[in-house]
């Protein structure tokens, strides 16, 4: 039936001469039409001249696909103010995994010295590295930034952002002219654990975090920060101490107030970027300061210790906390993998309850430590990538058919986040007009906060004004998620139709003398 009603739209079509793939409303009645592009039919009129880029010529393929399945056309106006037919579209959506920005698979290090291979290891979006202070600030008052924006360097030639944390305690750990200035410390296996009680610690530690934070905070290049510096690995613990060495690491670990007082370093040093605090650190009181949480223990489900795991007795009971387990709807939820994917394998855990768990826990970053993925396990590990993070779906658009240079246009779009976690940054939703040469004759914000939208559905309502001059035509009406600047599109939506330029052709508007 679909194929016949198919055939009778083609023949419509021809007779009305339609143009862009959108059948024209010859006689002002209603027209309903379902059509689906299956690429290579050529209908969207790209003769008008201009872009013989390879970009504009892949753009142009693109637009002769467009990402809607059905098209409606009506003549009842959106509202009062804004009088006229209407055009509602629904795109086609994809079964892809995404590779956005703030969500998907963490590489570690790059993968050090022994990367793995392109099929062994999930495409990463994030790139995670720790440094110590000593290598962040050898001496006193030199920061080294040219460490840091060599990895973003790379990161970005990667299609990843960077994620970091400090350490305090690890290998080269505090610098030795801060504990020339008279910092306790204590020499343990994996470095010198220093006193974080220490007056001089606090003061030198805000003043590294202000400098990072002045050069780093809000630049689009970093995916977020942990907030680390204390006890081993940056771990808010102790457990890289050992023996005789433990009392005195616990001596030195910070009291509950100067634990706030290094929390509340990080939140003022980094107001404009995502801060996530392992779990082990009084995660409570760094959530009510707009941080997020993250797990350094992912997928432990009992190994050296059969009553104990990270999975059931710490993360579990963490998210049962109203503050913890709600934190997910304004802050980011990070892990990390215990061990490696190919340990938990090789222990027989079980994966799909494994990702079952992060998902509801809402994780955006998973950190798989760049280790090879067992091949059995890639089609579960591609389902979550699937899942993870956000997943923007513009479900339907219904817009003002056609307007006049310096009158409204008006829209009203339903979107579905089918992810497990909103976006945290604020990245604008868009839309423009453009011409069948490319050029870009209106483009508007809308009115949306992404960074509500939890998983679900949402609708949002726009009204943009034409600008006076736009010259009357018929233009493609795209959509996109931009940078936070809005110079360009940053996300990839679960629909068909992706331009080179990742900006989304969805429809047209006809603009009228």
């Amino acid at each position: 039936m679909k194929l016949i009603h198919l055939m009778s739209i083609a023949l419509a079509f021809w007779a009305v001469g339609c143009s862009n793939g959108i059948l024209q409303n010859a006689g002002g009645d209603s027209s309903t039409s379902h059509i689906k592009n299956d690429g290579g039919d050529g209908l969207i009129d790209s003769a008008a001249g201009g872009g013989d880029s390879g970009l504009e010529d892949a753009n142009k393929a693109t637009d002769a696909n467009k990402a809607t399945d059905t098209i409606l056309r009506d003549t009842t106006p959106l509202s009062d103010t804004t009088p006229g037919p209407t055009t509602t579209v629904h795109p086609v959506e994809i079964d892809e995994i995404l590779y956005n920005p703030g969500m998907g698979f963490a590489d570690f290090h790059f993968g050090g010295s022994n990367p793995p291979a392109l099929e062994e290891y999930p495409r990463s979006t994030v790139a995670y590295f720790r440094w110590s202070w000593a290598e962040l600030e050898p001496v006193e008052g030199q920061y080294n930034f040219a460490l840091v924006d060599g990895v973003i360097s790379q990161a970005a030639a990667k299609g990843e952002t960077l994620a970091f944390r400090i350490m305090t305690d690890y290998q080269s750990g505090p610098p030795q002219w801060l504990l020339d200035k008279g910092v306790g410390g204590v020499v343990e296996s994996e470095g010198t654990f220093p006193d974080h009680n220490d007056s001089v610690f606090l003061d030198y530690h805000e003043r590294l975090l202000r400098a990072f934070g002045k050069r780093y905070s809000g630049s689009p290049s970093i995916d977020h920060v942990d907030i680390g510096s204390v006890g081993c690995w940056g771990e808010w613990n102790t457990a890289c101490c050992t023996g005789a060495q433990t009392a005195t690491c616990e001596q030195y670990f910070p009291t509950e107030a100067n634990q706030k007082a290094i929390i509340d370093q990080y939140i003022d040093a980094f107001p404009n970027t995502p801060l996530a605090i392992p779990i082990g650190g009084l995660v409570e009181y760094a959530i009510s300061k707009g941080s997020g949480w993250r797990g350094d223990c992912f997928g432990d489900y009992g190994n050296t210790d059969p009553t104990w795991n990270h999975m059931e007795n710490l993360y579990g009971p963490a998210v049962q906390n109203p503050v913890i387990g709600e934190a997910w709807k304004t802050a980011p939820v990070q892990f990390e993998v215990c061990w490696v994917i190919q340990t938990w394998y090789d222990l027989g855990f079980d994966i799909d309850l494994i990702f079952q768990k992060g998902l509801e826990w809402h994780v955006s970053v998973l950190n798989g430590k760049s280790s090879p993925i067992p091949l059995d396990w890639r089609p579960a590990v591609e389902a979550f990538q699937k899942k993870l993070g956000y997943r923007m779906v513009l479900t339907t658009l219904t817009h003002s058919s056609e307007s006049t240079p310096g009158s409204t246009l008006e829209l009203q779009a339903g979107w579905n986040n089918k992810g497990v976690a909103p976006i945290y940054q604020p990245w604008p939703l868009a839309y423009r007009l453009r011409s069948t040469s490319g050029q870009i004759a209106a483009q508007w914000a809308s009115t949306a906060n992404l960074m509500t939208w939890l998983p679900g559905p949402h609708q949002v309502d726009d009204t943009f004004t034409l600008p006076p001059g736009i010259p009357p035509s018929t233009y493609s009406l795209d959509v996109a998620i931009l940078t936070k600047d809005g110079a360009q599109a940053y996300v990839d939506l679960a629909i068909e139709g992706r331009r080179a330029d990742q900006w989304y052709p969805v429809s047209d508007v006809l603009v009228r003398n």
